[in-house]
């Protein structure tokens, strides 16, 4: 049998490139938009689903509108402000609260993922405020803040600072201590090693966790709109069905639905990019 050394190294390289050619994952684009298709698979079922139950009556049709008026609504809604301003409100409160818990969560996730006192030490107020919904805090937060943007952006970053922190802190913990002592046998600094080893080591726990931060922040922003009645789409929707007009809430529904799966598209789309790499090292294992 002939090796790869009796080839020449250029055989060599033209034999690992065909292998590498051959382990090459599907293209970022096409992963994409099979996402996009299956999340369109999933809102087509869902929508049938409503219908079926109008149809057999579960659903009562004077309080369930039909989705061709609700898709009316929501058209027009976005076409005259009446939903496109409240949408930016939910959505501003949304991206500041997720920018404000990962600019805690990320740093103190790091130390706490280094450093085990700082971890003991930080370990009862984490496990004691983790637990508490952020929608009890909105009395407080009404009379800190008061009904405007910066008590969405306060609870918004209560619920999602704890994903944040606890991937951060596991991708840190979780890091192969060869790769660190391999580091430091060729004369790396504290510094580089956290540097070029840790934090990208650690990259494919923290986006995981940011993924689900994104995820209940858009659930956190509009529950508060709707209990505290503060700008956004839960205000709106709130205010829509006290009001009796029915298909104008259920349009408020679907909207808040639409741009829960876009947040959902997107954080996957920055999943892949930030930790994409470590999904096409295990599938070239396979």
């Amino acid at each position: 049998m002939i090796g790869l050394s009796s080839l020449g190294p250029k055989s060599a390289d033209a034999g690992a490139t065909g292998q590498t050619r051959a382990r090459r994952p599907a293209g970022t684009g096409a992963r994409w938009a099979g996402a996009v298709a299956r999340s369109a698979v999933g809102l087509v079922s869902l929508v049938a689903a409503y219908e079926l139950l109008r149809l057999v009556g579960v659903l009562p049709s004077a309080s369930a509108p039909g989705v061709p008026s609700i898709g009316s609504a929501l058209a027009s809604g976005l076409a005259d402000g009446t939903l496109a301003g409240p949408l930016g409100d939910t959505a501003q409160a949304w991206a500041l609260g997720l920018a404000l818990a990962t600019a805690i969560g990320l740093p103190l996730g790091v130390v706490t993922g280094l450093s085990r006192w700082a971890d003991s030490v930080t370990g009862v107020a984490v496990e004691f405020l983790r637990p508490v919904p952020a929608v009890a805090l909105i009395p407080v937060g009404i009379v800190v803040f008061g009904l405007q943007i910066g008590l969405q952006v306060f609870l918004v970053a209560f619920a999602t600072v704890w994903p944040v922190l606890i991937g951060c802190r596991h991708g840190v913990r979780t890091v192969d201590p060869l790769l660190i002592d391999s580091a430091r046998a060729l004369g790396q600094s504290r510094a580089r090693v956290l540097y070029r080893v840790i934090v990208p080591a650690s990259v494919p726990a923290f986006a995981t966790g940011l993924r689900t931060a994104a995820g209940i922040g858009v659930v956190v922003a509009v529950a508060v709109e709707i209990v505290s009645g503060s700008p956004g789409l839960g205000y709106h929707l709130n205010s829509a069905q006290q009001s009796g007009r029915v298909t104008d809430a259920f349009a408020a529904v679907l909207l808040a639905g639409l741009f829960g799966v876009a947040v959902d598209l997107a954080a996957r789309a920055a999943e892949n990019r930030l930790a994409g790499w470590q999904r096409h090292t295990t599938e070239g294992r396979r």
